[in-house]
Parts: C-alpha cells; structure tokens; sequence
C-alpha cells in the first residue's frame, strides 16, 4: 500500500504548504520536507531523503529544522502522522521527542499520530 505523500498530488501539495529542499553540491535533490502549517497546528506532513543520501542524517536535520520553524512562528508544539505498521519509524520519531498522541483507522490504513511539545525560547 502505498503511503499519503506517494500518492498526493503535487500541484496542490505546493500550492497548499510549505517546502523545504536540500540539495548535494551538484545541485541533485537529496531531501525534502513537506510542512502543513494551520492556525491551530504545524504538522510535518512529509520528511523524505534519497536513499543515496542516506547514513548522513537529513532526516534528523531536516526534523530539527521543523521544530526551529514551529517555534519561530510561535507554536508550541509539532504534529505528524505516521502508518502504525511502520514501527520503526515510530521509534525513531520517539526518539526525536515525538510522543503517540492517538491512532485513526481509514478505510485502507490506521494511523499513528503523534506530537512533540517544543521547549519554551530561554529553556
């Protein structure tokens, strides 16, 4: 089953939200990170790194940035949904903070979502 972003709409995605690209010293696409920012929520809605960039990290960089964006706009805390089969990817976003907030049954897949309650500026 594929997940939400490989089937999205891309048009809209970057019509709709906001994207952030970091790219190798040859100009190709090595990351990507897709963020739905809403009055009441600021939610990662995709991180995405090639797999030949992978070992070095992006991924955590590309989350890092997200919370700095979140709290530079004033929000206190960053959301994301997940696939509840994809444990280890679970893991990994406890790993960066994220907590299990709860699960959403769709038609063709549960979700997992889950939150990060960011530090307050000075802490």
């Amino acid at each position: 089953m594929p997940s939400l972003p490989r089937i999205a709409d891309y048009t809209q995605v970057v019509a709709e939200h906001e994207v952030w690209l970091a790219e190798g010293e040859g100009g190709e696409l090595e990351a990507a990170l897709v963020l739905d920012i809403e009055p009441e929520d600021f939610t990662v809605w995709s991180v995405a790194v090639a797999p030949e960039a992978g070992g070095r990290r992006l991924g955590a960089a590309l989350m890092a940035f997200a919370d700095e964006r979140a709290q530079a706009l004033g929000y206190a805390s960053v959301h994301l949904y997940t696939h509840a089969k994809l444990t280890q990817r679970i893991g990994w976003y406890e790993r960066l903070g994220f907590s299990i907030t709860h699960h959403e049954d769709m038609a063709d897949r549960r979700l997992t979502h889950m939150r990060k309650t960011l530090a307050k500026a000075g802490h």
